[in-house]
């Protein structure tokens, strides 16, 4: 028998992803990933990648689990695709179950079904820009969970998660009448989040940080710094979620985004949200 998952289930969890935890709360399910040369602990802690567990996991057991015996989820497996998409399957079981008089769904040992996410593109400076492609997202998330591992890396990412956490964006000042949480927390634009971390990193005086700078380009604002020599991206506006909720109110969620605190300048630009002066390598 072949899985239906109603539209109507999918549409429900869609319209409450912002709801559902980042954290993988199913870690006894095996999680495989094919595509990258990572695994899933590697590119796990970008809320993109993780809350599609989640996800899966409600579409899949929300539409099964209550109407077959002995219905188990087996394993996940993330399939990054060369064009940015991702196949995200969830491998699943049951036992012969009851289908109505005397009739039964045969058992099936080895069910699969199949998520296909599809990256988002627009123009930006003549150009195809992602926004999502996944294999970026994923790719970066690795990279960035290996540099934290460096003390000083680590203080320059919980700074700018400190950004995140502790400012919204301030829609009013670009004309969009929005309200905040209260208490109100800082707000501003990405001018703001600019300065805010340039002040906090400054202050820390961390090791082998040095030329910590704003830049500008096409209407926004971000902070790069020299580390032992290296230049390093950062941008607190957009490893911040930014979200508007239905009632106007700015929604306070910092989506972590890994594109955001990187050394790969064809990543960071080609996000979609940056266009790099010249002078900048």
């Amino acid at each position: 028998m072949k899985m239906k998952i109603p539209c109507a289930l999918v549409l429900l969890i869609f319209a409450n992803l912002t709801a559902i935890s980042a954290q993988n709360t199913f870690s006894n399910i095996p999680v495989e990933v094919t595509g990258l040369p990572y695994s899933f602990d590697d590119i796990n802690g970008s809320h993109k990648i993780d809350y599609l567990i989640e996800s899966a996991y409600k579409i899949v057991s929300t539409a099964q689990q209550s109407g077959f015996v002995n219905f188990r989820i087996n394993k996940f497996v993330y399939d990054f695709k060369g064009d940015g998409s991702l196949v995200l399957s969830t491998y699943y079981s049951y036992d012969r179950t009851p289908a109505g008089g005397n009739s039964y769904y045969p058992a099936n040992p080895n069910a699969v079904y199949n998520w296909t996410l599809q990256p988002s593109y627009h123009q930006h400076l003549g150009v195809n820009c992602s926004l999502d492609r996944y294999d970026d997202i994923a790719i970066s998330q690795a990279k960035l969970n290996e540099m934290r591992k460096d003390p000083s890396l680590g203080k320059v990412y919980d700074i700018l998660l400190s950004v995140a956490q502790d400012m919204d964006y301030d829609y009013n000042k670009v004309g969009i009448p929005v309200k905040f949480v209260t208490p109100a927390p800082l707000t501003g634009v990405c001018d703001d989040y600019a300065g805010l971390l340039i002040k906090r990193l400054t202050d820390a005086r961390i090791s082998g940080v040095s030329n910590i700078t704003k830049v500008s380009g096409l209407n926004h604002s971000w902070v790069t710094l020299r580390y032992n020599g290296r230049l390093l991206y950062l941008d607190a506006t957009w490893f911040d979620e930014n979200v508007i909720d239905e009632t106007g109110t700015v929604v306070h969620t910092p989506y972590k985004d890994p594109r955001n605190m990187t050394f790969d300048n064809d990543i960071f630009t080609n996000h979609g949200k940056h266009h790099l002066p010249n002078n900048i390598p």
